[in-house]
């Protein structure tokens, strides 16, 4: 069965990104792709909204490019409150509404920026193995990571998480991802009905 996907991403710098997954997605046909170029920047905070439900309704994962300028959410100075797109797409793909279901969703990040390898050694079962480590940052895809609720964690060693299955929402190079965007995309669709198994972060 196909899967409708939304790309969230930051226009500055995730364009080219976005356009090389369309292309892909086009090339498929178990993915039919969703999403927009609109530009939002006259519209108040509940047409977006709005805009974004029903956008939303129609998909069932959500694709978020990280890219260096999408790493960070933008914050009013003026209110404390977060003013930015791509933190609206993530928490709006995340709420449960009405008619709509919360999405599976899937974190792309480009090159190297996010991810360094180190090795570790496990407590649990003593063994020593190489281990991606995800450099610092803070948003609703970190906070949406190694989130599995431990009776679900399928690696049982300590520290250590199975890049797919133990966080609601994977981290996955832009690299992987393109070559075999089929995985990537049912993993997410296969934990958004595996939801109850994770400790949701809806916003900041």
């Amino acid at each position: 069965m196909a899967r409708n996907v939304f790309i969230s991403f930051r226009f500055s710098d995730g364009e080219k990104y976005k356009d090389k997954l369309c292309t892909l997605f086009d090339q498929s046909d178990d993915v039919i792709d969703c999403s927009e170029d609109e530009d939002r920047t006259e519209m108040t905070e509940d047409t977006i909204k709005e805009y974004l439900y029903a956008k939303l309704k129609q998909t069932s994962v959500t694709i978020v490019l990280l890219t260096p300028y999408a790493v960070s959410y933008n914050k009013n100075s003026g209110t404390g409150k977060y003013d930015d797109w791509l933190y609206d797409e993530l928490r709006y793909s995340l709420e449960d509404r009405e008619g709509n279901r919360a999405n599976g969703a899937v974190a792309v990040y480009a090159k190297d920026m996010l991810i360094e390898m180190s090795t570790h050694q496990c407590e649990t079962c003593g063994e020593e193995s190489k281990v991606s480590i995800i450099k610092y940052f803070d948003n609703l895809v970190k906070r949406n990571m190694m989130n599995v609720k431990p009776r679900y964690k399928k690696n049982q060693c300590n520290g250590i998480y199975d890049s797919l299955d133990d966080s609601f929402i994977s981290l996955v190079s832009f690299e992987d991802f393109s070559e075999n965007i089929d995985r990537y995309i049912e993993n997410a669709s296969l934990k958004r009905d595996r939801k109850s198994e994770f400790e949701i972060v809806k916003r900041l």
